[in-house]
């Protein structure tokens, strides 16, 4: 059971997209190419990676949430140094990208680049699913 207002290092990205190809090939790259590309990828604590697409089908998210920050800072490389580094501007252009969480300072210099809005976590808590 959780605590009310502890700190967790769980980090989490969030991804506001808009399609720059078409509806068919956005799916295609998101079922074919970068969900199988990341499950397949040596990031045991990677805890969640998954896209949505809006009802227009006009823009997408993607949420990734990692154990802590340094999980959350081997996907970025992971990302980085793949083939989706080319091809995912190809398909999307990125509105706005969110990391929640209390990141480390390494963190925040690889995050410089991406124009990333970071939320430090204030109050709540989180429970998890069993």
């Amino acid at each position: 059971m959780s605590e009310l207002n502890k700190q967790n290092p769980i980090i989490t990205y969030i991804f506001e997209l808009e399609l720059i190809k078409s509806v068919d090939e956005v799916k295609e790259f998101m079922r074919e190419n970068s969900s199988p590309y990341v499950f397949n990828c040596a990031e045991p604590k990677t805890i969640r990676f998954e896209w949505f697409l809006s009802e227009d089908e006009k823009s997408a998210t993607l949420i990734e949430m990692f154990e802590d920050s340094d999980a959350a800072k081997l996907r970025l490389e992971n990302h980085s140094a793949s083939h989706l580094v080319e091809e995912f501007p190809e398909h999307f252009e990125i509105k706005q990208f969110i990391v929640l969480g209390d990141i480390k300072s390494d963190m925040k210099e690889k995050l410089a680049d991406w124009n990333a809005d970071l939320r430090g976590n204030i109050a709540g808590f989180f429970k998890g699913i069993d």
